[in-house]
């Protein structure tokens, strides 16, 4: 560990604290969960918001989730068109970020940006772009919002084995469980408790038809604001859980900066060579962090944690006046670990 004694100018930050205007959020759900449903909502619907869309081009299912299923043409196209309610939309193969350059052509003619993965896509490799790549450093990740088919929920865990499904349940910070109106309460209360089981911090809402408040999924600043403490514990489904440490002592940040290198970096599996391994498959008993985030004290001020797999950032706040604490969430979370390593202790 180095000492805390010294000079704190050296202690480098992994990620500019300096915010740019354009948030980003992120649609992403298992196949079937009704996102192509909410895009074509935003693409045509009169709401008065400016929404600039990137839909995924390769369909899923049975050809529902392809760009003319938006009402928006049936041919492909990799420019940006502008729709009718004033909102623009583009469909891709596989370039986001080339995409994204090409909106900033644009700018001034929306507000928010929405990016569209495919059923199978984790979202946490999409929202670390906008940490590392300095071409977006006019966009920032505003969060990442989860579609889930509460009909066909006990399916899709099965299906999934756990993997893709829980990886978009961990990383979420809004789950929208969709298909209301084919559920009776008792399945409504079951699968929402399944959901916070596995990620207590998100914000869970209900609908169907995917008909949500844009409000309630634009602009919640997930990764600009201080969460408050999870309130579910230890709870575990799927192997995805979440565990919230806190502590009323003053920590060192430059020991606390060595302790998360060592979670995020040193004791997560080896990553770049198979990815299903190494972000928390269901075969693999390895603990993988998914999601921090949280508050601390420390010797040189408060702080706002905010992190996604290996990427993280400590922003200065003003002091809150209230508890710190650290939320992980991830696969096969050892409690005794995180607490011996961050030196913080379960809520």
């Amino acid at each position: 560990m180095v000492s805390c004694d010294e000079d704190d100018d050296e202690i480098p930050f992994l990620i500019p604290a300096d915010k740019p205007s354009i948030p980003v959020t992120i649609i992403t759900g298992y196949l079937g969960a009704g996102k192509t449903t909410l895009l074509s909502y935003i693409l045509t619907e009169q709401h008065g918001k400016k929404i600039a869309v990137i839909v995924n081009e390769y369909g899923e299912g049975e050809g529902t989730e392809q760009p003319g299923a938006l009402g928006v043409g049936e041919d492909k196209y990799e420019e940006w068109l502008e729709m009718n309610n004033g909102c623009l939309c583009c469909s891709v193969k596989s370039d986001t970020v080339m995409a994204l350059e090409k909106l900033m052509e644009k700018a001034g003619k929306f507000d928010y940006i929405l990016i569209e993965t495919t059923g199978l896509a984790d979202p946490g490799n999409i929202g670390q772009t906008f940490w590392v790549d300095e071409g977006l450093s006019q966009l920032y990740l505003d969060g990442i919002v989860t579609m889930v088919d509460t009909h066909n929920f006990a399916r899709t865990k099965k299906d999934s084995r756990g993997s893709e499904f829980g990886r978009q349940i961990a990383l979420a910070d809004v789950v929208i469980l969709n298909k209301m109106d084919m559920v009776d309460q008792m399945t409504r209360d079951r699968v929402a408790a399944d959901i916070r089981s596995m990620n207590s911090a998100c914000i869970v809402q209900f609908t169907d038809h995917s008909r949500v408040d844009l409000d309630g999924i634009l602009g919640i600043q997930a990764y600009t604001s201080v969460p408050p403490p999870s309130t579910v514990k230890h709870e575990m489904s799927e192997g995805i859980s979440t565990i919230t440490l806190t502590t009323e002592k003053v920590l060192c940040r430059e020991d606390l900066e060595n302790s998360l290198q060592s979670l995020l970096w040193a004791e997560q599996p080896e990553t770049a060579a198979d990815n299903n391994r190494s972000h928390g498959a269901a075969d693999s008993d390895d603990m993988v962090i998914l999601r921090m985030k949280g508050r601390v004290h420390t010797d040189v001020g408060w702080f706002m944690v905010q992190g996604v797999r290996d990427l993280y950032e400590l922003t200065p706040i003003p002091d809150p006046e209230s508890q710190q604490h650290l939320i992980f969430i991830g696969s096969h979370l050892d409690s005794q670990r995180l607490q011996n390593v961050t030196k913080m202790y379960p809520r």
